[in-house]
Formats: structure tokens, C-alpha cells, sequence
């Protein structure tokens, strides 16, 4: 009896581990970040299931960094994902809103979607917003570069150039490879 006990617990105990989603894309963000200090933090936000965030707040500015993973959403649109910031940007822009797509080129075999928005109120505040969105076999995942007031020329090309090496890999593709 206690063998028998012992067999449906053990078998229903690797039935259970084999339910269990084995991530194996990997989010590729280079580190350290440019241009100074940071402080980071992660939050799963509260409304939204299996989404994580990490947040960089510059030490010396309102500017800001993110990197969302939004898991259990495979092969996202990534049109429709520009749309939906898109619509949430000019209902919060009442004097300006503007977005134009940079890239559309896929990064490591993945598609990839670029894009700029510029966002002014009435009230006065200000941000410009670079954009990159990445569709995976397994989660979707998104970069935000947030600046509370104009960059200069250099900080654009710093972060767009910063922007362009992010990518995903998966631990056991051959075709993206992590690295």
C-alpha cells in the first residue's frame, strides 16, 4: 500500500513539474546603461497577468527607462501593439502627438518594430518616447526610453544606438543563439 502510495505521488509529481512552462527565450539588454546613474526596480503591475517590468530612473533627471515582458503572449502583433500606445498617447496629448515608425527589421530572426513619440499637453508637459517592440515564439517583449524634455542630437543617437542592440535569443535555438 505504501508503495503504491509512493508511486502516485512521485508520478504525479513530475506530471506537475512537466506542466510548468519552461521559458527558454532570454531578453538581451545590454548593461550598464548610458549616460549616468540609475536606480532599477521590478513590479509585476497589478492589473495585468504575467507581465514583469523593470524600471531605471535616472539619479539626475525625470528621464526613465522600461523593459516589459508580457509572458504567454507568443507572436504578438506588433502593429497592433504601436496602435494601442498609440490611441493611450493622444488621448493623454491634448496639443501634440506625434509617432513615426524607424525600423521594422527582425533582430535575431525575430520581428522587431522601432518607433518614435513625441507627446506635448496643454499643461506643459513633455515627452519624447523611444519605442522597440520584439514579437517571440513565447512572450512579447517591450523597450521604452522616456525623456521629460527634448534630448539633445548626441543622447538620441546614444539610445538609438543602445536601442538597436537589444534583442532575444533562446537557450536552445541554434538559428538565435544566446550569447
Amino acid at each position: 500500500m505504501k508503495t503504491n502510495f509512493s508511486f502516485v505521488l512521485i508520478s504525479s509529481m513530475l506530471l506537475t513539474a512537466c506542466a510548468i512552462p519552461r521559458y527558454t527565450e532570454r531578453l538581451q539588454q545590454p548593461m550598464p546603461l548610458p549616460e549616468g546613474e540609475w536606480t532599477v526596480s521590478q513590479s509585476n503591475p497589478k492589473e495585468m497577468e504575467n507581465v514583469t517590468e523593470m524600471r531605471w530612473q535616472s539619479v539626475d533627471s525625470e528621464n526613465y527607462v522600461q523593459s516589459f515582458v508580457f509572458e504567454q503572449q507568443p507572436n504578438s502583433d506588433l502593429m497592433k501593439t504601436k496602435t494601442i500606445d498609440d490611441q493611450q498617447g493622444q488621448r493623454n496629448c491634448d496639443e501634440l502627438f506625434d509617432s513615426q515608425i524607424l525600423s521594422e527589421e527582425p533582430v535575431n530572426g525575430y520581428p522587431a518594430l522601432v518607433w518614435v513619440s513625441e507627446c506635448k499637453s496643454k499643461s506643459g508637459a513633455y515627452s519624447k518616447i523611444l519605442h522597440k517592440s520584439i514579437a517571440g515564439k513565447e512572450s512579447l517583449y517591450v523597450f521604452n526610453k522616456v525623456w521629460r524634455s527634448l534630448p539633445l542630437q548626441t543622447e538620441w543617437d546614444l539610445w538609438l544606438d543602445y536601442t538597436n542592440q537589444i534583442h532575444i535569443c533562446d537557450i536552445n535555438s541554434k538559428n538565435q543563439p544566446c550569447k
